[in-house]
């Protein structure tokens, strides 16, 4: 489902998807490389957005276990909330964001980021010259340093303001998207919302803060990644992983489940199959079977793959080719 509205310098999208690749593409502030389903189950993905002027925002929900990378926007700084009924569960660049932690600010970094099941990401994103203007205007110095964290815990009643903004402001994307076409509606955000983000973001960073420590095994896991990848129509068993590395099986099972919450071959496992998938929903579906890109993949034995492929995304893997040829 799909539905996109534009006036003047102003646009609202509603979308929605079954497929995790094209769900991270349509991220509109970020230009998304790559996003992977990392739980079995049928992918359902929803994308609110707005942008009027220098300022934009993004709802993203999904209802699986997902990875997203990809490069940030070098003309916009994005402040992103995570909500979620019960615990939240969001790394980025292999540190646990916090309930009380607003982050992915620093847009000289890459997007990296691990999502639990049913968590909403709420994003504004703001022209990065028209931020520091205001910031100036207001009386904040707001030099590079401060974002170089690329994360801010905040206290609960100093952020209580702000996420109550959020959440309104996605309650108006996903119920009535038309109010934000009207630009006296449009005026009152920007005036209302900027000075409070900033006001919000300014008087926490002037504080000592708790800076995020990645994962103690993250910089070992990317590294397995890219091997990973090095492999991608090859047998890689833990051992050889591990040789390559020069680690145990424990310390490098112990860096997986603390990231991803999954077994190394099983992540490894789950990256094949979402490369097979995106290759089936290609652009050229009618010069591609189904063997051929799973054994592209290093999956040769036809039963066993189709198994896998069902079990993770909730349908046969010819029945993604024939979805794609309509």
């Amino acid at each position: 489902m799909s539905e996109e509205n534009s006036h003047g310098n102003s646009v609202v999208v509603t979308h929605q998807f079954n497929d995790p690749d094209r769900f991270a593409q349509a991220i509109k502030p970020l230009n998304i490389k790559e996003g992977n389903q990392l739980s079995p189950g049928g992918f359902l993905g929803t994308i609110n957005f707005t942008e009027f002027g220098d300022l934009k925002f993004t709802h993203v929900y999904q209802n699986q276990v997902a990875k997203a990378t990809g490069m940030k926007s070098t003309d916009d700084i994005s402040f992103v909330l995570a909500f979620h009924p019960k615990l939240i569960q969001v790394s980025s660049h292999g540190c646990a964001v916090g309930k009380y932690d607003i982050f992915g600010f620093d847009s000289t970094r890459e997007v990296d980021v691990v999502v639990s099941k049913d968590v909403h990401l709420i994003m504004a994103s703001v022209n990065g010259l028209a931020f520091r203007t205001l910031c100036e205007q207001m009386g904040y110095e707001m030099g590079q340093k401060v974002f170089q964290h690329n994360a801010l815990s905040l206290h609960p009643s100093s952020l209580r303001p702000l996420k109550a903004y959020y959440q309104e402001i996605t309650h108006i994307l996903s119920t009535q998207p038309s109010l934000l076409m009207q630009s006296q509606m449009q005026s009152i955000i920007r005036e209302d919302f900027l000075p409070l983000l900033i006001n919000t973001f300014g008087r926490n960073a002037q504080k000592k803060q708790r800076i995020l420590r990645p994962f103690r095994r993250y910089s070992l896991v990317r590294k397995a990644e890219e091997i990973s990848r090095s492999y991608k129509d090859k047998p890689l068993t833990l051992q050889k992983l591990c040789e390559e590395l020069e680690t145990s099986s424990s310390a490098l099972s112990c860096g997986f489940q603390e990231v991803f919450g999954i077994s190394p071959m099983a992540y490894i496992k789950i990256q094949r199959l979402n490369g097979v998938r995106r290759a089936l929903m290609s652009d050229h579906p009618n010069t591609i079977t189904v063997m051929n890109v799973a054994q592209e993949w290093g999956f040769w034995n036809a039963s066993h793959f189709a198994k896998d492929y069902k079990d993770m995304f909730g349908e046969l893997p010819s029945k993604t080719l024939r979805g794609n040829l309509q």
